[in-house]
């Protein structure tokens, strides 16, 4: 058999036809319409974020602004570090001249003040715990929140005892 007389090779013809085919099978597989395969992924349970508790647009100092445990632990620091130049009395006249202020300044005041030897000296923490002692010995009735300066100090207004 001659694969190849004048021009007319069959050679050629074979691997045109091959390449014809090849490409309708391609065509071909690639237009079927099979469905995806699905793949069920298990589902995921996104824990609740707690929501914080909400402050109150504005609270005076007779809204329980502090806890009991702060000022019994502010007494303390007091006794310690305020008592041998303030008594009460002082914070008394204190407290009436910042009346309508945000406790905030207040506490901001006592921090870059006090103790008048050695000002800002106490932690964060320990100016606030004498500041919920002083109210408390002005009369303010504690409640079931901490006071805290990042937290909504700005919102409380001083009233006078």
């Amino acid at each position: 058999m001659i694969l190849c007389n004048q021009g007319n090779c069959m050679l050629g013809k074979l691997r045109n036809l091959l390449i014809a085919f090849s490409l309708l099978t391609f065509v071909a597989g690639c237009s079927t319409s099979a469905e995806p395969e699905v793949i069920n992924t298990p589902e995921v349970e996104v824990a609740a974020i707690p929501e914080e508790p909400a402050i109150p647009e504005k609270r005076t100092l007779n809204d329980g602004v502090f806890s009991e445990a702060q000022a019994s632990a502010g007494q303390y620091v007091y006794d310690n570090s305020c008592k041998t130049c303030h008594d009460m009395r002082f914070y008394r006249g204190v407290l009436r001249s910042w009346a309508n202020q945000p406790l905030i300044d207040f506490w901001y005041s006592i921090l870059g003040e006090m103790p008048a030897d050695n000002p800002g000296s106490l932690s964060d923490n320990e100016y606030t715990e004498v500041i919920a002692y002083i109210l408390s010995e002005n009369g303010f009735p504690a409640g079931d929140t901490e006071l805290d300066p990042n937290n909504g100090m700005e919102q409380i207004s001083i009233v006078a005892p």
